[in-house]
């Protein structure tokens, strides 16, 4: 889709290309030179340009060697490419995720067709830039279904591909010539989008222990709904979380990290408080009740973590059970293995 200010004229900026590619990788398109941007990450031999015409219908493919994808190219359903798998040096996809609903599936299938080394590059408009509203529907372009922050961007990434399979090799909020000084009423001019690499990797075999299984994950939701619950209550009540709490443990040795809770009740706030103010002493003293009862692995605690055993052997600390539930907690330690695998 061409954006606001793509329209008209081809932009005669140094360096750029004679070839007419899409206006809204035209416009970057000499400092991507000057950087090495194009040779570091869309100089292969098989490079899928996706949505290449960008609503010009006289569009090229990004290089002379690169195949442009639209919804016409044969075999193409619009998420499956008709490639097969790690075949492709590059996939480039500028100013297409926005325009995307089943966004899961087609960034599972970019990552697909990639070679192991291969570049998945993609650029959208940025919300605070191009868009410039809180939420859709964009006054720019009404097909957008979605806006995109660094953060938002790179959350769909990590939804969409496996944990492992990928590292983020370049991320950029381009600016350039950005009229900051233009109201959020006046078309956005200039450079206003994110830029973003993602390199495919070999996954190591250890992968898919960085997270739970699907069922796992619900049971751990499931706790921590149930542990927020009387964590709550404790705050408001503190006699009938001390009486809620300790039933919730003894089954799984599960406790949700603090910095989850902190998070829940400190920073985001939880509504149902009804104006408590929780900082982090109130949080501690609400949730001690919770760490009372869980059952400290003392061997496990011991053999996790050296420097505990230093201080232990050495005589400077004694009952570890303790150490973790006044210390090891807060910090991050398990004071027992998850009993979740």
């Amino acid at each position: 889709m061409i954006e606001p200010d793509q329209k008209g004229a081809l932009p005669s900026a140094p360096g750029a290309p004679e070839r007419r590619i899409a206006v809204s990788f035209r416009k970057s398109y000499a400092r991507r030179m000057r950087e090495g941007f194009m040779d570091r990450y869309l100089s292969g031999a098989h490079i899928l340009d996706v949505g290449f015409r960008g609503g010009d219908p006289d569009a090229v493919p990004i290089t002379e060697t690169a195949i442009g994808v639209e919804l016409d190219y044969p075999g193409y359903d619009g998420t499956h490419l008709p490639f097969p798998d790690e075949s492709q040096d590059a996939v480039l996809a500028a100013h297409v995720l926005e325009h995307v609903p089943n966004w899961r599936a087609v960034l599972a299938d970019w990552h697909r067709v990639l070679r192991i080394g291969g570049y998945l590059v993609i650029m959208v408009p940025h919300r605070h830039l191009f868009e410039r509203r809180p939420d859709l529907p964009s006054v720019w372009n009404g097909d957008h279904k979605r806006f995109f922050t660094p953060a938002s961007l790179l959350a769909e990434i990590e939804a969409a591909l496996p944990v492992n399979g990928y590292r983020v090799r370049h991320l950029v909020d381009n600016d350039i010539s950005f009229r900051y000084q233009d109201p959020p009423s006046a078309p956005p001019a200039g450079n206003f989008e994110i830029e973003l690499v993602i390199q495919r990797i070999a996954r190591p075999d250890w992968a898919d222990r960085l997270h739970y299984s699907p069922e796992v994950q619900r049971l751990v939701d499931c706790m921590d709904a149930l542990i927020y619950a009387a964590v709550a209550a404790g705050l408001r009540d503190p006699e009938r979380g001390s009486a809620m709490l300790p039933g919730l443990v003894p089954t799984t040795l599960y406790v949700p990290p603090y910095h989850r809770l902190r998070q829940r009740f400190v920073f985001d706030g939880a509504p149902e408080l009804d104006g408590v103010c929780v900082d982090d002493a109130a949080l501690r003293a609400a949730i001690r009740p919770l760490l009372s009862a869980f059952r400290v692995d003392e061997a496990f605690y011991r053999a996790t973590y050296p420097d505990l055993k230093r201080a232990q052997d050495a005589g400077k600390l004694h009952d570890l059970a303790t150490h973790w539930r006044n210390n090891g907690y807060f910090d991050g330690r398990l004071g027992a293995p998850l009993g979740l695998e």
